[in-house]
């Protein structure tokens, strides 16, 4: 399940990014920049994000990795529902669903005619604010270096540089571009330690609409199999 990657680099990200957080909350004492620019970005990106109760969002995914050809471009749709509830919906080029809701990640693929149910319970909180786009980039400056790479057509392109050995040890580098004036997320781009890429591009954001239960359905068929595991962070998707 290629697109599935995608999922255990920000496991992986949420973990680091987690500990540390949690370790400035303690000191008293929050994340900085060099930059007075790029603070007034991420202090627009926060309140951007604490305005956001539900969100509605088109995304194309390009995976560019080393066992591939060409690049694999999927697209599909986020909906998501603070403060737990998030469904990744890919519509091409085949059916794909990743469901979080009460505690667990559900994977669906319609294809393979099977489920996977993940227990998150004790990551769930974080795992919706990476998987939600509003991307915690202050979360990520103690473990990143964050550099202010240019700014073109009001879109500010910021490239993160792994700090940590832990964290280099599977991210090189990661990009994200930002609209300058609204603080939503155009896209960013996840490079591995060993060169694969994974990109998602974002469009026709909808703020706060209306969502129902039905918005984060996933249609099960009769007699597929569901299969429940722990939550592994090296490996996520084991079956």
């Amino acid at each position: 399940m290629v697109s599935a990657r995608l999922f255990a680099v920000l496991l992986a990200l949420m973990v680091s990014a987690g500990v540390w957080a949690q370790a400035t909350a303690e000191a008293g004492r929050p994340p900085a920049s060099a930059d007075p620019r790029l603070d007034q970005l991420l202090a627009k990106m926060d309140e951007v994000q604490k305005g956001l109760q539900t969100l509605r969002v088109n995304f194309v995914q390009t995976n560019t990795f080393r066992m591939l050809s060409q690049p694999q471009v999927l697209k599909g749709q986020l909906v998501i529902k603070k403060p737990d509830t998030a469904l990744y919906e890919y519509t091409s080029p085949s059916k794909l669903y990743f469901l979080v809701k009460d505690g667990d990640l559900l994977v669906y693929n319609p294809a393979q005619k099977k489920v996977l149910v993940q227990d998150i319970r004790r990551h769930q909180a974080r795992i919706i604010r990476y998987l939600g786009i509003s991307q915690p980039l202050k979360e990520l400056q103690e473990s990143f270096e964050v550099r202010w790479s240019g700014e073109e057509n009001g879109v500010v392109a910021l490239t993160l540089v792994p700090s940590k050995a832990k964290v280099k040890r599977k991210i090189a580098v990661l990009h994200f571009w930002v609209n300058g004036q609204t603080g939503y997320l155009n896209g960013f781009e996840v490079v591995e330690a060993e060169g694969d890429r994974i990109r998602f591009d974002f469009s026709q954001w909808e703020a706060n609409p209306a969502l129902t239960d039905a918005s984060f359905k996933v249609d099960i068929p009769p007699g597929v199999p569901v299969h429940r595991q722990m939550l592994d962070l090296q490996e996520p998707f084991q079956r």
